[in-house]
């Protein structure tokens, strides 16, 4: 377990493992649900899933909103590229933005788990479908992050063929 736990980078620890575990103590404590885990094995596991939610909600709820309403600006994709290989600071800059967006995610998704175990106290037939609500969200959560991943690749991968003059 150690040697898992020596393989995560800071970043990924401030952004998945550190969310997951507030979120599980925190939905635990107000809202009743038996999310803290006695197996360190399977805390370590559950915590980290947690976290990883969060972050993508993060990621593919937060950030969208966030740009669409104005709150914050991102420089061109191309340009933070070329700027972040000139400055280092750049790339924990960034780290830090996105563990406090985190963070952001980690408050809504607390708020939306204290709205949704409502929901199922107040309208016991909603609860009958519960399980199958959230693997939906699940799945078209995870397929988003996916997608946002994947275009990020094939920017890195454009930029790169254009700076080795390698474009058509």
């Amino acid at each position: 377990m150690d040697k898992v736990i020596d393989k995560l980078s800071p970043y990924n620890i401030f952004t998945n493992l550190f969310p997951g575990v507030i979120y599980c103590f925190v939905a635990t404590k107000f809202f009743g649900l038996s999310l803290i885990q006695d197996d360190l094995v399977v805390a370590a596991f559950l915590y980290y899933f947690c976290g990883m939610v969060i972050s993508r909600v993060s990621s593919v709820v937060v950030e969208p909103l966030m740009k669409k309403t104005g709150f914050v600006t991102y420089a061109d994709y191309s340009d933070y590229v070329a700027a972040s290989a000139a400055d280092k600071l750049i790339e924990q800059l960034l780290e830090t933005s996105n563990s406090y967006r985190s963070v952001v995610a980690l408050a809504l998704c607390l708020v939306g788990t204290g709205a949704w175990t409502a929901a199922v106290a107040t309208w016991p037939k909603f609860g009958a479908f519960n399980y199958y609500i959230l693997l939906i969200a699940l799945l078209v959560l995870f397929s988003l992050a996916f997608r946002k991943q994947t275009q990020y690749i094939t920017k890195r991968v454009t930029l790169h063929k254009e700076k080795s003059g390698m474009a058509p």
